[in-house]
């Protein structure tokens, strides 16, 4: 009896292993970027100094993820922000729950996912001091140190330790393609 499993678990090994020669592609899922943002983001914290007379940090956490869902084509972020901007003007922290909408950059030299084109859609802001002074001028502030933050911190990673698909999405992937709830790597041939 025990002959018998044994064969029909070297069919399966086998049978997998031909079939993987097949695969063309790879998929990682929203949930898969989603513990990838919380690992990496929950203490990030960036400072920028924006056209020279503006500093601004800021700090992301509870980031979430949805892709092709609300915007074909486009990565929907939703998430907290906090925002602390100093200026001649005096200084002014602000605490965003945001949503961004943007075009997923795969970099294949670094195995990175970037968001690129950000769109703030949706912002609630509260302060401690009350009602923001000049919204017209911080919105756009805050947009400029979102770019920033996103064109050099990645929204994922391939890592090649996660999964053999991983690894060779990593190796082999020079783009992708954005469909309803992840993001796939074709591989090149």
């Amino acid at each position: 009896m025990s002959k018998f499993f044994s064969r029909i678990f070297a069919v399966l090994i086998i049978g997998s292993l031909f079939g993987c020669s097949q695969v063309t592609q790879y998929s990682l899922s929203e949930q898969s970027i989603n513990q990838y943002l919380a690992s990496h983001t929950e203490k990030a914290s960036r400072s920028f100094n924006l056209s020279g007379l503006v500093n601004a940090n800021l700090s992301l956490n509870n980031l979430n993820v949805t892709i092709g869902r609300s915007v074909p084509n486009k990565v929907t972020l939703s998430g907290n922000a906090l925002f602390d901007v100093s200026s001649i003007l005096g200084n002014q922290d602000a605490n965003l729950q945001l949503t961004i909408n943007a075009r997923p950059d795969f970099d294949p030299v670094k195995g990175a996912i970037y968001l690129k084109d950000l769109e703030l859609a949706d912002y609630d802001l509260k302060t401690n001091q009350g009602a923001v002074k000049n919204v017209k001028t911080f919105i756009p502030l805050l947009n400029s140190a979102l770019q920033l933050y996103f064109n050099d911190q990645p929204v994922y990673v391939l890592n090649p330790s996660n999964s053999a698909l991983e690894a060779t999405a990593q190796k082999l992937a020079k783009g992708i393609e954005v469909k309803e709830g992840k993001l796939v790597f074709e591989f090149i041939k």
